[in-house]
């Protein structure tokens, strides 16, 4: 009786250890990040207000867009290190062709040059046999040179009186600014890609086993590439966008995202458990990062400091990414 005992008193403790490991990994971070705006919100007063959260979907617009795109080429298993200057170089062709083509032309062309950067890279990277980290490393030095050149290092303004593309990145509907409702509408067609659609479940399958997917007639190339172009156009919304806010396009404008976009991807990744990129968790990452920034500026914590957070968040992240996937043989070392 005693020995029957003793066992159903182990099953339930392990029962219960299981219960508890499975809420933290489902609902884990989003505790952390419940917190972690509790207690800023107790710090200051002026942090858990509609303006402050107005403020931080705002600030965080661009880099979601671009954490995003990212999501996209991770969950098809490579790297995109070039999305901060594709930012940039969308931002300068844009400028430069609203006072040739008006601004719905120079928009439509700015993308289709950020779609061709990812294009290149998809291609290089597939057909190329080059490594992703590589050819985007190159691709970015390629693109800041070129930035540098076309612009001479100064920044390219907008005319004021190009009142249509200012409402882009300016404009109101009502109380919710313009950039705002893209980001969301942008972010409504990034889940039903990812979530619903072939062409999602075909980047995940390629991202997860690209042998098996070929071996199970997935055209694997088509939609690694089709993953960069994915990237490189958020970049390029983002670009315009950025262009419009500032009604100006800065020749080194787009490179402080991408440490910010990996840390977002690998801590949605977390989120729900799934252990996966996937385009809410990134969402709710970037929001994370942003709303940690107003936090630590409201309660004086330095610039450099939040820096160091972004570093430990992005180890902490793929840390606990791999965590979530330990079952699996690593055998990814680049």
């Amino acid at each position: 009786m005693a020995t029957s005992a003793t066992n159903n008193q182990i099953k339930s403790t392990g029962s219960n250890e299981t219960a508890l490991i499975r809420l933290l990994r489902t609902w884990g971070t989003i505790i952390v990040i419940a917190l972690v705006g509790i207690g800023f919100a107790i710090a200051s007063p002026y942090f858990a207000t509609v303006s402050n959260f107005n403020n931080i979907l705002f600030a965080m617009i661009v880099s979601a867009l671009v954490s995003i795109g990212l999501t996209y080429v991770i969950v098809a298993g490579s790297f995109d290190l070039s999305i901060g200057l594709t930012v940039t170089t969308t931002s300068i062709v844009t400028a430069f062709l609203i006072p040739v083509t008006g601004p719905f032309l120079a928009v439509v062309l700015a993308l289709a040059v950020a779609c061709c950067i990812g294009l290149v890279n998809g291609l290089l990277v597939t057909y190329g046999r080059l490594s992703g980290i590589v050819v985007t490393l190159g691709m970015s030095f390629v693109l800041g040179g070129l930035n540098q050149y076309v612009t001479n290092g100064y920044q390219i303004a907008v005319d004021y009186r190009e009142e249509a593309f200012r409402w882009i990145g300016q404009g109101r509907i009502g109380p919710i600014a313009v950039p705002v409702i893209i980001l969301l509408l942008v972010f409504l067609l990034g889940w039903i890609v990812q979530a619903r659609t072939r062409a999602g479940h075909y980047m995940s399958a390629v991202g997860d086993n690209p042998m098996a997917a070929y071996y199970s007639g997935i055209p694997v190339y088509r939609w690694v590439i089709f993953s960069f172009i994915l990237a490189a156009l958020m970049c390029g919304v983002g670009g315009v966008i950025l262009t419009s806010i500032s009604s100006s396009a800065q020749p080194v404008g787009g490179q402080g995202y991408l440490l910010e976009a990996f840390a977002a991807v690998y801590l949605g990744a977390t989120i729900l458990g799934k252990g996966k990129p996937h385009v809410l968790g990134t969402l709710i990452g970037v929001l994370f990062l942003y709303m940690v920034s107003s936090g630590m500026n409201m309660v004086g914590v330095p610039f450099a400091a939040r820096q160091l957070f972004n570093g430990l968040v992005l180890i902490l992240a793929v840390g606990a990414n791999a965590m979530l996937n330990r079952e699996e043989i690593h055998l990814k070392f680049i």
